[in-house]
């Protein structure tokens, strides 16, 4: 029966719906950029960076299953090897994100960096060539590591040969190390640096923590599609089940990290750490912030602790979407202050962006997923993640 299993049909209506809010999304951006380029920049800056944390999430997550010899995902792992396949449009993002650097981070005028001793001080590491071949560089060995474990991982479908398994066990080591510090680096190019006087030590594992807890949002919102379209028999309510349990425990990492960050701010009380937090914490964007721990964690929390609510479809999906809005504010609260610096707005130049970067990521997923077997049919480990249908 496991050998039965063809590649996915993805629904035409479903197909037509992503694609026309891709090009919706990317309408907007483009007309952004003429009418309203300083509110159009952070935001595209926002979907950028989003869309490289799924890519690289679930990167990260395949790679973590091969270094714990963990056999309960295998069945699904197609899902996290598609998600890693939008990590080329990220790249292609980036270019774009080159052209709006004048725009969106001061350190990248020279004359500013003249009258300011403290960027001065960092000019080694922030400016824009360094900045420039950083982000090329990282997405470069992103590419190269991501594209490495999925082409192992269609091998050992094609040969059966263990081999493969082994030495992905081995790259995701390297995955892992490399993948975690580079990400940590890019968050300070792309997104600390927005506001260069500032410094937080544990900015990148905050980052790291959003990153992953979305990724794992993004694949329970696949898993569920799949499901709802007739493959319940292949991604059952036992892997729901774990990646529910492992949605609420990093919820908790995540504000776990953000409490670590403020409170040590807070508490040390040192002037040119406490300005993130004072234009943060006062007016639209306090509340914003308080919402922003809410969707994050407290919600999530509350949806997923029971037993039952991991296990049905519908309330899973919820709180995934939860997260995944979650997660864009959380950017949006860091970036918009730093670069717009006014009250927080909502509307079509932020909308639009995000909405259509979601649709053409879920689109780029699915349309993956098309294209080889939906399960890694002679993965050594399917038997725990599919005993039953394994032994068909």
């Amino acid at each position: 029966m496991i050998d039965s299993i063809q590649k996915l049909r993805m629904p035409a209506s479903m197909n037509r719906t992503l694609l026309f809010l891709s090009a919706l999304g990317l309408l907007t951006l483009i007309a952004g950029l003429f009418v309203a380029p300083e509110r159009i920049w952070p935001n595209f800056l926002i979907s950028f960076y989003y869309l490289t944390g799924l890519g690289l999430g679930a990167g990260l997550f395949i790679a973590i299953q091969y270094v714990s010899n963990s056999g309960w995902s295998s069945a699904f792992r197609r899902i996290p090897e598609a998600i890693t396949s939008t990590l080329p449009f990220a790249a292609g993002g980036a270019l774009v994100l080159i052209l709006g650097i004048h725009t969106l981070y001061e350190w990248s005028h020279e004359s500013v960096v003249a009258h300011d001793a403290i960027l001065r001080n960092k000019s080694a590491w922030l400016n824009e060539p360094f900045f420039i071949a950083r982000t090329l560089g990282y997405f470069v060995l992103w590419i190269v590591l991501s594209k490495v474990l999925v082409r192992n991982s269609v091998k050992q479908d094609e040969s059966g040969d263990v081999l493969y398994t082994k030495r992905n066990v081995r790259n995701s080591v390297f995955f892992i190390i490399l993948g975690i510090y580079t990400f940590c680096l890019a968050s300070v190019d792309w997104l600390m640096s927005l506001q260069p006087h500032w410094y937080s030590t544990v900015f990148g594992w905050l980052n790291l923590s959003g990153m992953f807890l979305s990724a794992l949002a993004a694949m329970v919102v696949v898993i569920v599609v799949l499901r709802h379209i007739g493959y319940k028999h292949v991604f059952t309510t036992e892997h729901l089940h774990d990646l529910g349990r492992l949605l609420m425990a990093f919820s908790f990492f995540w504000v776990y990290m953000w409490v670590s960050q403020h409170m040590l701010i807070w508490y040390s009380n040192i002037p040119e750490e406490t300005t993130y937090y004072i234009f943060r914490h006062f007016g639209g964007w306090g509340s914003l912030s308080f919402l922003n721990v809410i969707l994050n964690w407290l919600v999530p929390f509350l949806i997923l602790l029971p037993r039952a609510t991991k296990r049905n479809d519908k309330v899973i999906l919820q709180a995934a979407i939860i997260l995944l809005l979650g997660h864009w504010l959380d950017l949006y609260v860091m970036v918009m202050p730093s670069v717009f610096g006014a009250d927080p707005l909502l509307g079509i130049w932020e909308i639009g962006p995000f909405v259509g970067m979601l649709a053409g990521f879920f689109w780029v997923v699915f349309r993956t997923l098309t294209k080889r077997n939906l399960v890694p049919i002679k993965d050594p480990y399917l038997v725990e993640s599919l005993p039953d249908l394994s032994h068909s």
